[in-house]
């Protein structure tokens, strides 16, 4: 007995071989569909069987009586297992997107099913990325918050000393005009010294 997280690895790498048979559906469509059909073979054996469809079906709120389950697998099981293998189920859905599945079929349903669940997972996807997104503009608003504080502080100082420079500068400049005129003030008085 093989242990489950082993189990569940081998059973990912051999469905994503079988994946390699079909360069027609997007890396994110067979991802989505390994997922889902991964979600519903809870034994885990491989292979969908009527009462993992049962679930399925369910799980969209269709309900599938045995006898119609039962001629589903009919229809896809080219292998004979009594049940829908990945590679199947894949064909399947293949059909489907080629426009080969007659609307009331089986085959036709079970493709609706996958497509809902694909689409579920493709709105849930984007509604975590819409909170990722949110919370990443939140984080994003914290550090243009930050930028903006620390620009205006860069402002608050740059102004204070530009106006610590201006005061300085007066008062060097009074100062100045202070010595001229006590220059002034010593020529004058020189000056009267010499006239008298």
């Amino acid at each position: 007995q093989i242990p489950g997280p082993i189990r569940i690895m081998s059973s990912t790498l051999q469905l994503k071989v079988v994946e390699t048979e079909f360069t027609e559906f997007t890396p994110e469509e067979l991802k989505s569909y390994r997922e889902s059909f991964q979600r519903f073979d809870t034994d885990k054996n491989g292979v969908l069987e009527v009462f993992e469809l049962h679930q399925m079906y369910e799980k969209i709120g269709e309900t599938k009586t045995n006898a119609e389950l039962l001629q589903l697998i009919k229809e896809a099981d080219q292998e004979a297992k009594g049940g829908i293998n990945y590679r199947e189920y894949l064909t399947v859905l293949l059909k489907d997107k080629k426009g080969l599945l007659k609307g009331s079929s089986g085959l036709a349903s079970l493709a609706r099913v996958v497509a809902k669940q694909h689409d579920e997972s493709k709105e849930t996807g984007k509604k975590a990325n819409i909170f990722e997104q949110a919370a990443a503009n939140q984080g994003n608003d914290k550090i243009r918050e930050l930028e903006i504080k620390q620009a205006q502080e860069q402002r608050k100082k740059q102004a204070e000393a530009k106006k610590k420079l201006q005061e300085e500068e007066k008062e060097a400049a009074r100062k100045e005009e202070e010595r001229k005129k006590k220059v002034q003030e010593g020529l004058a008085r020189l000056k009267s010294g010499i006239n008298k």
